[in-house]
């Protein structure tokens, strides 16, 4: 009698296998979104950053919906010139970020005035020269490191199995800096969009999110043991370290009253609670639909700009960069 094949036993920890996985990107990809905005941010107002990247992507918007373009205009000395750029009006500017027109226009008028954009008749842009000064290339390379690390986390997860395989070679030594802000702008701005659609308004969202991060920041992106954890998968409260509204004031960027107003907003919708000196997110807000919806549609978004980096052969740059022997 010829012996049968062992069969493989099921994995009984396959579903809470899973819900780590998820719990650990969502916390990686919070950290990865907020570090990326104090980025842009650069000591300036949310609403400024946000505003010139929202021009700077929206001047640009036939590059990035060619990949031939993408690649042409790709590495940090090929900018699309100004007569590729497209002029935004201030009030398409305010209806895509949700924000009243003459908030808009009175912050562009400053930025204007404070040489980061022109104002045409046709609208809003942000010229070849600033994006070839010192400040924006050292926040763009700054960018750049903060995506590649971010695509080392997550293919540690195991959170990017399956993505299109590439379809440019490049040169040893190529770096596509200038594809990676405008893939990386894209996601942001979107994930922004929806955080606002989910968490009220934009300062509202960055706060909560901050919390968020804050509330875990000490715990890594180890997993946790079981006993941390609900029987739903979320981190018991008792293990969220508060922060206080000072500290997420200076890290979101906004003056202290703002933020405080803000988070009281929070608190009164439940999405805060107060522990101690500060605040924590509580598992039962990151438990409520618009919590999931925001980690599984963010989900999604990362999941295009990292299809998007694959099949524009960034990410076989890092990967080769990461097998190579440290030296």
């Amino acid at each position: 009698m010829t012996a049968r094949e062992p069969r493989p036993l099921p994995r009984p920890d396959a579903q809470s296998y899973e819900a780590e996985r998820r719990r650990l990107l969502n916390r990686a990809s919070i950290a990865y979104l907020l570090d990326v905005v104090t980025l842009a941010r650069d000591g300036r107002h949310p609403l400024d950053a946000l505003l010139l990247s929202t021009i700077t992507q929206a001047n640009v918007a036939q590059v990035s919906a060619r990949a031939d373009l993408q690649v042409e205009l790709a590495s940090a000395h090929t900018p699309p010139p100004d007569e590729m750029r497209r002029p935004v009006s201030i009030n398409a500017l305010a209806s895509s970020l949700r924000l009243p027109f003459e908030t808009v226009r009175r912050r562009v008028h400053a930025l204007k005035a404070a040489g980061l954009c022109r104002i045409e008749p046709a609208g809003v842009v942000v010229p070849t020269e600033i994006l070839l000064s010192e400040p924006y290339l050292r926040q763009a390379y700054a960018a750049y490191e903060r995506l590649r690390v971010f695509h080392a986390t997550l293919s540690d997860l195991g959170a990017l199995e399956g993505l299109p395989a590439p379809t440019i070679e490049h040169d040893g030594g190529f770096l596509p800096l200038r594809a990676v802000a405008r893939l990386a702008t894209d996601y942001v701005l979107r994930a922004l969009d929806l955080a606002q659609a989910e968490f009220h308004d934009l300062f509202s969202a960055l706060l909560l999110l901050e919390v968020v991060r804050s509330n875990t920041e000490h715990l890594g992106l180890r997993p946790e043991s079981p006993e941390m954890l609900d029987p739903r998968g979320f981190l018991y409260d008792a293990h969220r370290r508060p922060v206080r509204v000072s500290q997420l004031a200076e890290r979101v960027g906004l003056p202290r009253e703002t933020a405080r107003r803000h988070v009281r907003l929070l608190l009164d919708a439940g999405w805060l609670q107060r522990a101690g000196s500060g605040v924590i997110a509580p598992a039962k807000a990151l438990a409520r639909p618009g919590s999931i919806r925001f980690a599984v549609e963010n989900t999604m978004h990362l999941r295009r700009m990292f299809a998007a980096l694959s099949q524009l052969g960034v990410l076989a740059i890092w990967d080769d960069l990461r097998a190579r022997p440290a030296t």
